[in-house]
């Protein structure tokens, strides 16, 4: 396909890795593809491991994988709450099962797992995770990239130039996967496009799920 006709989305969540979010999102954007941030909500801040602050530009139920030719997940400790989601495992896991591109970086190797969508492939990730993936019936190889068919893996911040670049190939080099008449992803009226720019940093907070409850939940504010 032309790049300018690829449908992107990049996973947003709190406690993900700086690099690994807004590298993809604004190499792609340079490349020319359509790319959008997609988190389970988009009125929620969601601040990085450092700080540093995202607000996507599309909920996750304003997605459908029909329309999509590829889906990027950052890591960080991002997928541990991906995981927390189930509509983003079961968007990951349609986006896989259409053929369009799923791209994983570090400790997105967990959302792999989740996914069901490691079983017999050959794949990277973070070291830490990788019995987690070998687990879940992945080939684990420790190299900067690995494609295997539609399925795109690295392992750390400094494998992102040539993670990005087998990304823009494949996409160069496939065909469309998506539904023919879904809708392209559109910017909602009233919503800013989520933008590298910020006043203040995020800072990533823990509270209870409910009165008197050991769980917690986890949220971002803007700094003070």
């Amino acid at each position: 396909m032309k790049i300018q006709d690829a449908q992107v989305v990049v996973l947003a969540e709190n406690q993900y890795q700086e690099l690994e979010l807004w590298y993809p999102l604004l190499r792609l954007r340079e490349a020319g593809a359509n790319v959008f941030t997609v988190a389970p909500s988009a009125e929620q801040l969601y601040g990085s491991k450092l700080g540093y602050p995202v607000r996507a530009e599309l909920s996750i139920a304003e997605v459908k994988a029909e329309q999509l030719d590829a889906v990027i997940v950052p890591g960080g400790f991002a997928p541990e709450n991906f995981r927390r989601t189930p509509q983003i495992i079961d968007l990951i896991r349609k986006v896989h099962e259409q053929g369009s591109l799923v791209a994983a970086i570090c400790h997105a190797g967990w959302v792999l797992a989740s996914a069901g969508i490691a079983k017999g492939r050959r794949l990277t990730c973070v070291a830490i995770i990788k019995d987690d993936v070998i687990h879940s019936g992945g080939n684990y190889v420790d190299e900067p990239v690995v494609r295997d068919g539609n399925l795109i893996t690295s392992r750390l911040p400094g494998d992102l130039p040539v993670f990005c670049k087998e990304i823009i190939r494949y996409l160069e080099e496939s065909p469309s996967r998506r539904k023919p008449d879904a809708p392209p992803l559109r910017a909602v009226a009233g919503r800013a496009r989520t933008s590298a720019d910020y006043a203040k940093p995020a800072r990533v907070m823990q509270t209870s799920a409910g009165k008197s409850s050991a769980n917690y939940r986890m949220h971002a504010v803007e700094a003070k």
